[in-house]
């Protein structure tokens, strides 16, 4: 595995282990919002408030999460505790996503080199204890302090603010890039990348790029499983047992129900799917549709500001990737489809 495809790695488990921390987080202040209504801010004293407090501190373990973990990946475990106390720092700076992948990844290489260095056999039962989650903090701490955290933090405001600034044609451009990236591999490394980008914004409170990623994830294995319904002629027999599959991966928030179809006509499948996914995340996003927590396609649907209007584009997304999948496909050969 080459250097970028490990930094990938490493940056993917980071992501993978924070996503329950921002799902938690997120659904129980979307609830106290829900419970609370318009006061909930200034709310003292109520159950509503306690699920905001709560809720809130789970978004803010965001930064430390994806910090820790990353340089677990890279360490193993004695990278966890200076990768934590390294991601508060950058929280606390205001660095944000940004800045716990980027101290994620310093901690976790900084503890590698430590590992190697020999050392007398007396001094190797202090290495993991005190050594190297002393030497590791106050390296990359120090690092981020007085060097580089500045620069993260001009980045991370320009990036936000540039977002933030976008309106009308452009947050719908955006959207539909988001929507099209999502469904290119389904899963593979352009959709999380997308996938990252729309936590990072979310962890920013910027949920435009959320709310695209989110929403891009039923509609694959959902308009697959239209299309093998709507022509199952140009479906093998295993295909269209596979899209038994795609329909409940697709109700469940999974992409990669649709993979069995894509690996079989990737030439026509992708393009199909793209289109879809991306007509569904721009036609959100004109609506105005707008999802405050990390919950999918159709299980956002309680949550989002206009459920009716992310139906609607659920339902154009689904329908349109249907049809333009079967009119690129031919019937296939007889002998294939088995009754």
């Amino acid at each position: 595995m080459n250097d970028g495809k490990k930094i990938s790695t490493h940056l993917m488990t980071g992501v993978s282990y924070m996503i329950p921390v921002v799902t938690a987080g997120g659904l129980i202040l979307a609830i106290a919002t829900i419970t609370g209504g318009e006061d909930i801010w200034e709310a003292q004293g109520t159950f509503a408030a306690f699920l905001r407090d709560l809720g809130q501190i789970g978004l803010g373990l965001i930064v430390p999460f994806i910090a820790g973990f990353i340089a677990y990946s890279i360490a193993d475990k004695p990278g966890i505790a200076p990768g934590f106390i390294c991601g508060m720092l950058a929280d606390k700076m205001g660095t944000g996503f940004l800045g716990g992948l980027i101290v994620g990844l310093l901690v976790g290489y900084c503890v590698e080199l430590i590992k190697k260095i020999e050392v007398p056999e007396s001094v190797i039962p202090l290495m993991s204890l005190l050594i190297i989650p002393v030497v590791s903090t106050l390296g990359v701490g120090m690092l981020l302090n007085y060097v580089i955290g500045k620069p993260i933090l001009v980045m991370t405001n320009g990036l936000n603010n540039w977002l933030g600034g976008l309106q009308g044609g452009n947050q719908v451009l955006l959207a539909a890039i988001i929507g099209a990236m999502m469904a290119f591999d389904m899963g593979g490394p352009v959709n999380k990348v997308a996938f990252t980008f729309g936590l990072a914004m979310y962890s920013q409170k910027i949920y435009g790029p959320s709310s695209a990623a989110l929403l891009s994830i039923s509609i694959p294995p959902l308009a697959m499983a239209l299309a093998s319904k709507l022509a199952p002629k140009k479906y093998t027999e295993e295909e269209r047992e596979a899209a038994k599959t795609a329909l409940v991966t697709g109700i469940g928030g999974i992409t990669e129900g649709a993979i069995p179809f894509a690996l079989r006509d990737p030439i026509r499948v992708i393009p199909s799917m793209m289109v879809g996914t991306a007509l569904t995340t721009s036609l959100a996003a004109a609506f105005g549709v707008e999802n405050p927590v990390i919950l999918q396609t159709i299980l956002s649907l309680p949550i989002v500001n206009k459920p009716f209007m992310q139906i609607i584009a659920i339902i154009v997304g689904v329908v349109v990737g249907a049809l333009m999948v079967n009119l690129l496909k031919k019937e296939i050969d007889e002998s294939e489809l088995e009754v």
